[in-house]
Parts: C-alpha cells; sequence; structure tokens
C-alpha cells in the first residue's frame, strides 16, 4: 500500500524531515503548518542519484537557500557538463558542497559536485567544500573539475565544526587570482580532512593551510604574487617544478630542487622567506631569470644552474654538471667541479680552486684568492684586484688583463718573448740599454739564453695593465741583479 509523506520541522535537528501523513498530531513535533518551497528552504534529505546538468550554468540554478542567512548548499551530487559559476550572494551568502544538517546527531552527509569544463569562483564569493562537522564525523565534500577553477574569492575545506572532510581535484589549472585565498578551515584550528590534487597551481593570491591532515599535491607550481606557505600540519609536495616570479615563497624546509620542488625551478623575481640554501640533484635544472638572489650555500650535486639575473653565493660547492651565467654572478668560496661558463659578469670574493673548468669570454673579475690549476686563456677581460695563481701558466686570447694585484704564473712564457736558438746576447739587450761589467756576462743563466727579458712579450704589452701590485715568476733562476734588470724592464713597459 503506497504511503503519504510530508515534510515538518525538527526543532532537535535545525531543519526539515520527511514523516508520514498517518502520524497523530501528538506524536508531531509541531502542529503549525508549514507550506514547503524547494527553491528556499533546505532539506536534510541527500538524494542518492546525481542530477545533471548539461551546458554552463551558475551555482544559484543548481542551489537552494539555506537557514535565513543567504547560504547555500546543492541538493545533491551534481555532474555538469559544461562550465560552472559561483557568484557572490552577501556577506554570509556561504555556499557549500556538502553539509552535516544534523550537526553530528546522526548524519554524516557525502556530497559530490562534479564540473566537467572550468569553473570560477568570483570576487567575494566564498565556498566551503565541508559545512558543521561536530567533532565526531563531520561532513564530507568533494569538487571535481575536468577544466580550470578560476578562485577569485575564497575556498575553504571546512567551516568550523571540526571532523569535516574536504577533497578537491584539479585536472587543469587552479588558478588564484589577487584576492583568491586556499585556507583549511573558515574559523581556523578545525583540524579537517584536507585532499588536494591540481596538474597546475598558478597564484597571484594566498595558499595557506595552518591545521589539519590529509595532502596536497601539485604538478607545477607558478607563483606570480601573493604568499604560498608550505604547511605545518599538511604535507604539500610539487612534482614537476616551480616557477617563483613573483610574491612570496614561505618555505619551512629546504629547498632542494630535484628533491621537494620537483625537477627545476625557475626565479624570475619572487623571494624565499627563508632559504640561506639551495640544492640541484639528481640532474635537476635552476634558471635564474629574474630578480635578485642570495644564498649562503648553493650545494650542486649535478644537473645544471642558468643565471641572467642578479646571484650572490657565499660557498659555492659544485661537484659536477654545469653552470652558465651571462647575468652577474658573484662567488665567495668555491671548490669548483663540473664546469663554469661567464658570458656576463663574475665576481669572485673569496678562495675559488678551479681545474680547468671556467672558462670566460666576459667580465671576471677577482678580488679575492683565485687558484687555477690548469693553463687558463684570458679570452675576456680579467680585472685583478687580489691575487690569482695559475699554477700551470696562462696565455692571452682575445681577451685584455687588468691586475693591481698579485698574479703569479711559473711559465716565463707568459711573460717574455722567446728567441728560440739565438744564442748568447749581450747584457744591453736585456733592459737598461747600456754595457754592464763583463762578470755579469759570465752569469748569465739559461733562462737569459732562450728569452729576451729586456722586451717584455708584445702580446701582453697590448693587451694587459697593471697599475700596481705584483708579477711573479716562478721556475727560473736569476741573480739579483739580473732580477733587478727584470723588474725595471717590466716597469718601464707597464
Amino acid at each position: 500500500m503506497n504511503k503519504i509523506f510530508m515534510k515538518i520541522w525538527n526543532r532537535k535537528r535545525g531543519c526539515f524531515v520527511a514523516v508520514s501523513e498517518a502520524m497523530t498530531a501528538a506524536s508531531q513535533s509541531s502542529k503549525t503548518s508549514v507550506i514547503v518551497g524547494s527553491a528556499l528552504l533546505m532539506s536534510c534529505m541527500t538524494a542518492v542519484n546525481a542530477a545533471t546538468i548539461n551546458g554552463n550554468t551558475s551555482w544559484n540554478d543548481i542551489a537552494f537557500s539555506f537557514h535565513d542567512n543567504g547560504s547555500s548548499m546543492i541538493r545533491s551530487d551534481y555532474v555538469i557538463n559544461g562550465s560552472l559559476t559561483v557568484p557572490y550572494r552577501g556577506q554570509t551568502g556561504w555556499s557549500f558542497i556538502a553539509f552535516d544538517c544534523s550537526h553530528g546527531d546522526t548524519g554524516r552527509p557525502v556530497q559530490s559536485l562534479t564540473v566537467r569544463d572550468n569553473m570560477t569562483i568570483d570576487n567575494q564569493a566564498i565556498l566551503i567544500l565541508a559545512g558543521h562537522g561536530s567533532g565526531r564525523g563531520g561532513s564530507n565534500g568533494t569538487l571535481s573539475v575536468g577544466g580550470d577553477l578560476n578562485l577569485n574569492s575564497t575556498l575553504y575545506f571546512s567551516l568550523d565544526r571540526g571532523g569535516e572532510t574536504g577533497s578537491l581535484q584539479v585536472n587543469g589549472v587552479l588558478r588564484l587570482g589577487q584576492s583568491g585565498t586556499l585556507a583549511d578551515s573558515l574559523n581556523g584550528n578545525t583540524n579537517p580532512k584536507i585532499s588536494l590534487n591540481a596538474n597546475v597551481l598558478d597564484t597571484s593570491g594566498t595558499v595557506d593551510f595552518k591545521s589539519g591532515t590529509g595532502s596536497v599535491n601539485f604538478g607545477k607550481v607558478i607563483v606570480r604574487g601573493g604568499n604560498y606557505v608550505e604547511s605545518s600540519a599538511v604535507p604539500m609536495t610539487i612534482s614537476q617544478g616551480l616557477e617563483l616570479l613573483g610574491g612570496t615563497f614561505i618555505n619551512r624546509n629546504p629547498i632542494v630542487v630535484g628533491q621537494n620542488v620537483g625537477n627545476y625551478l625557475t626565479l624570475g623575481g619572487g623571494h624565499f622567506s627563508n632559504a640561506p640554501t639551495l640544492g640541484i640533484k639528481n640532474n635537476a635544472a635552476v634558471s635564474i631569470t629574474g630578480g635578485s638572489y642570495n644564498f649562503t650555500t648553493l650545494s650542486k650535486e649535478n644537473g645544471s644552474l642558468s643565471n641572467s639575473a642578479t646571484l650572490i653565493v657565499t660557498n659555492f660547492n659544485q661537484s659536477n654538471g654545469t653552470s652558465t651565467n651571462n647575468g652577474n654572478l658573484t662567488i665567495g668560496h668555491a671548490n669548483l667541479y663540473g664546469s663554469l661558463n661567464n658570458t656576463g659578469t663574475l665576481t669572485i670574493t673569496g678562495n675559488v680552486t678551479s681545474r680547468g673548468n671556467l672558462s670566460s669570454t666576459g667580465t671576471l673579475n677577482n678580488r679575492g684568492n683565485w687558484t687555477e690549476t690548469n693553463r687558463f686563456t684570458i679570452a675576456g677581460n680579467l680585472n685583478n684586484t687580489g691575487s690569482v695563481n695559475f699554477q700551470n701558466g696562462f696565455q692571452l686570447g682575445n681577451g685584455r688583463l687588468t691586475s693591481s694585484g698579485t698574479i703569479q704564473t711559473n711559465n716565463a712564457l707568459d711573460v717574455f718573448d722567446s728567441l728560440g736558438t739565438t744564442g748568447r746576447q749581450d747584457l744591453h739587450y736585456v733592459s737598461l740599454n747600456s754595457s754592464l761589467p763583463q762578470e755579469v756576462k759570465t752569469s748569465l743563466t739559461d733562462f737569459f739564453l732562450k728569452y729576451l727579458p729586456g722586451t717584455v712579450a708584445k702580446n701582453l704589452i697590448d693587451h694587459a695593465s697593471f697599475t700596481g701590485g705584483k708579477v711573479i715568476v716562478t721556475g727560473v733562476n736569476l741573480t739579483q741583479t739580473q732580477a733587478d734588470d727584470l723588474a725595471k724592464a717590466f716597469k718601464e713597459q707597464f
């Protein structure tokens, strides 16, 4: 036999429930006759089957009012075969995916909203995935977006009671405008269960999960402005890479590219709030395209580093891989392996050792102590105010050497012309342009038989300027008179 049901107000649950018309008046909690308008009042009943809407639609077309404050929630599970817009509904006009209307007594509603295309949350609108948990279960709201989710306001995973579960899946781009916010709960500290997965996060707003459990997973993260805060409560991962183009990346963990921020890092104007160290592992890539960055330690196991902006590294530890600079790179201390190629401006301020793996066709400023173990070719501009030790000599390519510090080489050919096998020469060719006692002639060493110390190498004259400091040539034996003559000849040329 068919039964007829009607809706009455349940004071204990705070909402309408369905009861049999066969109930006596005495058994009803209220005798007041109520006309129910489905577009105005919310029912606690959860639909079994999902409703489907084809085409683009608005939240107002799939939701109805809740209580008397303008808040709304979806009637049942919904599938939108198109795009969805959530408009602003007034100061307290919050929108909910799921809501525990039993307030934790018996009900634990689970609601889901699936948008096949794009979804937009307008300015000032507030969307809450799961509302009014009780701490003993709460509600469970799931939002799945097949395209992009454009968030110009705030999306909370829970409301205020505790125990809620909020889930968000974005297959396209999760895009936060300047007023966009992703947060754990509206009233804070409710410890919700959070599940967030997005292919790309592109944010100029705020991402901040202060409480909760669960996980947050992004493929690629692009920070253009605002604040991206690494949560101390909810694990957050970036699997592909991070582009920090503006705003602040508030990191609670060391930044290791190839480990916790994906396989690449692009720095183009934003900054880290707490990043004295930067690591590069697993053949990851770091590219600095804009802005200015200062790291106390940069540890690079392999992979690549390229700088076209301003980068300062106090301790540069490169075990392998490649580094290139066409901007402004300043290195304090380094024991350089792998390779470093400079076409911009490279400045050395501390103790640096290279092994033939440092090349420069730009400007190289040495203000510290640089030791090169292999023969070095000066192909750009080398400005030395510190100390350079060319342990295997140096040669001048299409570059220029300017020094007021110390240049040390173990190869005399770097400073003096070779005469080949011209044989013994008179001493007036040495430097003073005058005859010297015969006894000095007899003290000529093999060095004087092979080189003409009186004329400093022409290519050195054309490509070098010495405004002070000293040049040290090791590996030859000279008397004091010969050394004095060489020093005078060198000073006359420079």
